[in-house]
């Protein structure tokens, strides 16, 4: 059927580390079958997903340097691996060896990966392998420059996600944002904490209408259990036992992204009706951005 490309989870291509982390034994056949997938030129996007000391380390370069060994020719089988952060949440089982990514080992595997990103230029005129953005959240530092993105080949990996966001939020502003409001309007935009430094910029933005107050609650998920939280993973008992008694202004602006689809449940099954008459406050749905700075002007 030239389903192509595809995205495959491959977190290791040593076989005992692959057999161990998703708990298969043919998982120990990843390289045999890039080799089938080479023969009928298909492609893929790999995701290895970073768990500390089973697959990071030496383990980590092994496998980037493994799958760029499928990244040439006409036709390259391995068009990119993206490097993503194991996310742990309170619900997985207590026998359970992983343990969550510290700043420490964050900021490790950053310098790691940019290393290797280096050599990967150099030979492929590529970066070939990124870092999820979660890597510098998690780390505190800078999200790296629009350029180092290339096309976004791992946007559906959370790749670059962030300084897309913020591009296409300075570009549409520049379209829509107005200089002045008529009347006064303070509103609460709720996101995960993992992104309150990368938007105080785009806050301050919104801010400087006139007659335009927009305040930032930047949350994190006591009902996952993560003190780091992504907005799309909040959920409603997150937000109301965050906000309860807080001065919310005149109503909050709620990303779809926290939403199931097509529908007005979190993912805790609480409703944003629910929300909306517990914290007695009304709950803006948006929907992109142009969506975000419409209802805010």
């Amino acid at each position: 059927m030239r389903l192509s490309p595809l995205f495959v989870s491959v977190h290791a291509t040593e076989p005992e580390i692959r057999i161990r982390l998703l708990k298969n034994e043919r998982a120990g056949q990843i390289k045999e079958q890039f080799k089938w997938f080479q023969e009928r030129r298909l492609q893929i996007h790999a995701q290895v997903v970073v768990c500390p000391g089973i697959n990071d380390g030496v383990h980590l370069e092994r496998t980037l340097k493994d799958l760029s060994e499928f990244h040439s020719g006409e036709i390259p089988t391995i068009i990119s691996a993206a490097v993503v952060p194991v996310g742990l949440t309170k619900f997985r089982p207590t026998e359970d060896e992983l343990i969550p990514v510290s700043q420490e080992k964050a900021r490790e595997v950053i310098q790691q990966v940019q290393s290797l990103q280096k050599e990967f230029y150099q030979k492929f005129n590529s970066n070939f392998a990124w870092l999820a953005d979660e890597w510098f959240l998690i780390a505190q530092e800078e999200l790296p420059p629009e350029s180092h993105y290339e096309d976004y080949p791992q946007i559906g990996n959370g790749v670059g996600s962030i300084r897309r966001f913020i591009k296409e939020f300075h570009d549409t502003a520049k379209q829509l944002l107005p200089h002045k409001i008529d009347e006064k309007k303070t509103l609460t935009w709720i996101v995960g904490n993992a992104v309150e430094k990368a938007f105080q910029p785009l806050v301050k933005q919104l801010s400087e209408v006139e007659n335009l107050t927009i305040n930032l609650a930047a949350l994190n998920s006591n009902y996952w259990g993560q003190e780091i939280t992504v907005t799309g993973l909040l959920t409603g008992e997150d937000i109301v036992s965050q906000l309860r008694d807080k001065n919310l202004g005149d109503g909050i602006l709620l990303p779809s992204i926290m939403l199931k689809q097509h529908d007005t449940v979190f993912l805790d099954d609480m409703t944003v009706d629910e929300v909306s008459k517990t914290l007695n406050t009304s709950m803006i749905i948006v929907n992109g951005i142009s969506d975000l700075i419409m209802n805010c002007c």
